[in-house]
């Protein structure tokens, strides 16, 4: 069983990690370089964190395990349903985001019946669950579809940055470690063949499961760290599938199963949008040039960005051995008689 490239550099695994460990350093450090009045534009990197984490969130099961999760924005929107409820009855936001992340897991594993079903029927079927856990949400909330958190209970920009960082943190590497330890090794090999992973003794129920339970805890804790942002949630985010599926597009342009996949992605399409955005208010230029890009990937780069630079760099040392194997094969011949 062959597994698949961890990532740009698949024989020294560490290079990646410490560059993106140094990387979340320097961006934990930035605020401190602020003036006071410039405390609000760290709002800005709000977006940023929820989309390397919900980009994280797909690639556990979509990249690893092999399970198409078209329904993630139920996770996305059942955290912040928690999160602003937690709020409303007085919680404080860094403890919000605890139940929210419980609530996840709990719809993970509320979802294991569903891995009797394979391939498109899987994703069939994780379709549906935003659209059943809308109703369920609004009853249980007596029939109310908005709620907006008391603004006392929001967290600073400052803090809700530091959170956000610290959030991205233990995500990446949090999945990182978890992919080099048995689980991580069970979850590839599912992914890469269920069912000779199955005749060698593999659990595919548990480790599936497991694997859903910590995306959905992932995808629920970025749903939470949302509202610290907007302070307010609607039911109706339950239909939106844009955090179903640009979650997906962000892990196939970065690729899929990689280490660095899902944050390259995330990365590549939040910095354009949020430009866009800011000089094209109102428009969907941002879903055009997305969508165009995603096509050109899937054309040139069927792997992705990561997978792809990844041969490039493995072929440089083969390029550099060339010359001299064959010099001293031709000095051989020259003395042989």
């Amino acid at each position: 069983m062959k597994f698949r490239s961890f990532g740009i550099v698949s024989k020294t695994h560490w290079i990646s990690p410490l560059v993106v460990l140094v990387l979340l350093i320097i961006v934990g450090v930035y605020p401190l370089t602020l003036r006071a009045s410039d405390f609000p534009s760290l709002t800005v990197y709000v977006v940023y964190f929820m989309w390397i984490m919900l980009a994280e969130s797909w690639n556990l099961v979509g990249g690893y395990a092999g399970l198409l999760n078209l329904g993630l924005v139920a996770f996305f929107g059942l955290g912040s349903a928690v999160a602003e409820l937690a709020l409303l009855s007085g919680v404080p936001f860094v403890l919000a985001v605890i139940p929210a992340g419980i609530s996840g897991a709990l719809l993970g594993l509320a979802l294991i019946p569903t891995f009797r079903l394979r391939g498109d029927y899987f994703a069939i079927g994780t379709l549906v669950v935003p659209i059943i856990l809308k109703p369920l949400v609004e009853l249980s909330a007596r029939g109310q579809s908005n709620f907006t958190a008391p603004i006392q209970s929001l967290p600073s920009p400052m803090q809700l940055y530091w959170i956000g960082t610290a959030l991205t943190g233990l995500t990446i590497f949090g999945i990182f470690f978890m992919m080099r330890s048995r689980i991580g090794i069970a979850l590839r090999a599912i992914g890469d063949d269920e069912i000779a992973s199955a005749s060698l003794g593999v659990n595919i129920l548990s480790y599936k499961s497991l694997a859903l339970a910590i995306s959905g805890v992932i995808a629920a804790l970025a749903g939470a760290y949302l509202v610290g942002y907007i302070q307010s949630f609607n039911t109706g985010s339950f239909n939106d599938l844009t955090y179903s599926l640009f979650p997906i597009f962000m892990v196939v342009i970065g690729g899929s199963g990689t280490f660095e996949g899902p944050i390259v992605g995330a990365l590549i399409f939040s910095i354009p949008n949020y430009y866009l955005n800011e000089f094209f208010p109102g428009s969907t230029l941002e879903t055009l040039i997305f969508s165009v890009l995603i096509m050109l990937v899937a054309v040139l780069l069927p792997k992705g960005i990561v997978p792809y630079i990844s041969r490039l760099i493995r072929r440089v040392p083969h390029q550099n051995t060339r010359v001299p194997v064959t010099e001293s094969s031709s000095a051989t011949k020259s003395r042989s008689p």
